[in-house]
């Protein structure tokens, strides 16, 4: 920020000034060889920098009020004074303001809820864009989404992306669940990267049911099935609906997998024929069926069996299948 300036003429007027604490207009405009016109101008900027300050009671003996010149260091702490005053007036009129929003949003936002509770379709790209955005600006505490389907595109990730910033930027949680395939793509895995730098708490599933998003338990975005059009979503109202689609994401976040498990241990330098064991065993056939499809003995069988638990850094054969599952390494 650039300091601020003053003029020619006011600094000549404010050199004069300080020499003569009798000074007035006329004096000026004569020592100056100015006009009085100039002189006014001048001696208004300085009044407006605190470097003159007019004495209300007194005046020339030609009539006019009087200014005199004060130190340069008084005039600029006091215009830092009244800039600091009036910055912590605006901060606690934004306190204030920030309050009554809370208190009418916790008054009326249940009223609102109950009375349009139910469902909207939205079925255009920019119909949902919009609801997306009014999402982000209502939530105040909790988001909750789902991510199925195809990897978005670069543009559209990084859409999303500015959109959740401005969420997290306000102290808003965000928890959300992507599928494995956004870990391959760089740029995918950059996003997810990014998210969880902001403060998101991220996993990651080999399947996910719906997409959804949940905001504050109170209003959600799912994919409206039964529209002909297949980017159709319904936005869902009500805590009857939004208590159900709770229990379906803290199901899916158990079963998922923290982004640095699906990141960094995604592939445990495990083999094709380990590979192929894991999958076998999730079949849930029995040691003597897999050993004949692997063409070994069932003793071969349990030593690898062994020393795939050592990889995979669990105790039993079932912990072996849900971290599998969780890596990815069944797909």
């Amino acid at each position: 920020m650039s300091a601020p300036t003053i003029g020619p003429q006011a600094l000549r007027l404010f050199e004069y000034a300080s020499a003569r604490s009798d000074w007035t207009v006329r004096s000026a405009c004569e020592q100056l060889d100015t006009s009085a016109e100039e002189i006014e101008e001048a001696r208004q900027e300085l009044l407006g920098l605190g470097l003159l300050i007019e004495a209300p009671d007194s005046a020339s003996a030609a009539g006019e009020r009087t200014a005199r010149a004060t130190a340069p260091e008084a005039a600029l702490l006091r215009l830092l004074t009244a800039e600091e005053q009036a910055a912590a007036e605006l901060t606690e009129q934004i306190r204030r303001t920030r309050e009554r929003i809370g208190a009418m949003r916790e008054a009326f936002l249940p009223l609102h809820t109950a009375r349009t509770s139910g469902l909207e379709v939205v079925t255009s790209p920019e119909q949902i864009a919009r609801v997306l955005g009014d999402a982000a600006d209502i939530a105040t505490s909790e988001i909750l989404s789902m991510h199925p389907g195809p990897v978005m595109a670069p543009d559209a990730l990084a859409q999303g992306l500015r959109r959740d910033l401005r969420v997290l930027d306000r102290g808003v949680s965000m928890r959300s669940i992507h599928l494995r395939p956004m870990t391959r793509i760089t740029y995918a895995m950059t996003h997810l990267q990014e998210l969880r730098a902001a403060g998101a708490h991220l996993r990651i599933a080999s399947i996910v049911p719906f997409r959804f998003i949940l905001v504050d338990r109170v209003q959600a975005l799912v994919p409206a099935l039964h529209s002909r059009s297949g980017n159709a979503m319904m936005v869902l109202r009500g805590e009857a609906v939004t208590a159900l689609l709770v229990k379906v994401f803290e199901m899916c976040w158990a079963s998922a997998a923290p982004l640095e498990a699906a990141g960094d241990g995604a592939e445990p330098g495990l083999g094709s024929q380990q590979r192929w064991m894991l999958r076998l065993m999730a079949t849930g056939r029995k040691d003597e069926a897999i050993a004949r499809e692997l063409g070994v003995s069932v003793r071969t069988l349990r030593r690898m069996m062994a020393d795939l638990m050592v990889r995979l850094g669990v105790e039993s054969r079932f912990q072996a299948g849900l971290t599998a599952a969780r890596m990815g390494l069944l797909d």
